[in-house]
């Protein structure tokens, strides 16, 4: 087996079925601390955070420094409340998560009563603050609206900067003899200089390299791909 020592390209696919088990695999969070307005932390605060596309809830408390938080949520747009007593309640509308993004948002509270709520309106992330990895998102927007040849959505990836695919048609990646890599077509990505068979293709997750060769083993079709996120750089335990 051939050691991925270089670059890691990790390629989640949302497969956009209705049924609800496909919206566990995709790895993302909020968490965050909760003050009042002196700056005291404020322990056992219920924080909810709720898909606006599917109205599903995941709850969870702060603990003893007033820190929490929600992990192991699917890509899309939430909407954070924070509910304490004796404090108004605080929300937070039209929050973003992207594949394997990591938000961090505090809250502050201020006295009142349980029936009084603040609603604010969230504001786009520009520097990542939880999480040491680098490289870019390809969005659902792109996915679906860039014009690709052959319909492969490998293409995209090259949108990262230094990221190649190889094109010499001789290679085992692209057309090689009895190449089980090749005759999925041609996806091939060198990341950062590395060499093709280093990069490491994750689907949902899970392992996806095709063992003989270290290349890409399930070609998902492109109407299957919410968005993806290739790695550059300080890459995650998995």
């Amino acid at each position: 087996m051939i050691k991925k020592s270089y670059c890691r390209v990790v390629f989640f696919a949302a497969v956009l079925l209705c049924c609800s088990s496909a919206h566990g695999q995709v790895t993302g969070g909020f968490s965050g601390t909760v003050t009042d307005k002196s700056g005291a932390v404020i322990s056992g605060a219920k924080v909810t955070a709720t898909s606006q596309g599917t109205g599903i809830p995941r709850e969870a408390n702060t603990d003893e420094v007033g820190h929490y938080v929600i992990n192991l949520l699917p890509v899309g747009v939430y909407t954070l409340r924070v509910e304490s007593a004796g404090f108004q309640a605080a929300e937070i509308k039209d929050l973003k998560l992207q594949v394997d993004e990591q938000r961090e948002l505090n809250f502050t509270l201020a006295p009142g009563t349980v029936s009084t709520s603040v609603e604010v309106s969230a504001t786009q992330v520009a520097v990542e603050t939880t999480n040491p990895t680098l490289g870019q998102v390809i969005t659902s927007q792109q996915v679906a609206q860039l014009p690709l040849n052959g319909r492969d959505f490998v293409q995209l990836a090259t949108l990262t900067p230094g990221t190649t695919q190889e094109t010499s048609p001789a290679s085992f990646f692209n057309g090689g003899p009895s190449s089980e890599v090749s005759a999925r077509g041609t996806v091939s990505l060198s990341v950062g200089g590395s060499r093709v068979n280093s990069t490491d293709w994750l689907l949902d997750g899970s392992d996806n390299n095709e063992l003989t060769s270290g290349g890409i083993a399930i070609l998902a079709n492109i109407d299957s791909i919410q968005e993806f996120k290739v790695l550059t750089y300080n890459y995650s335990a998995e």
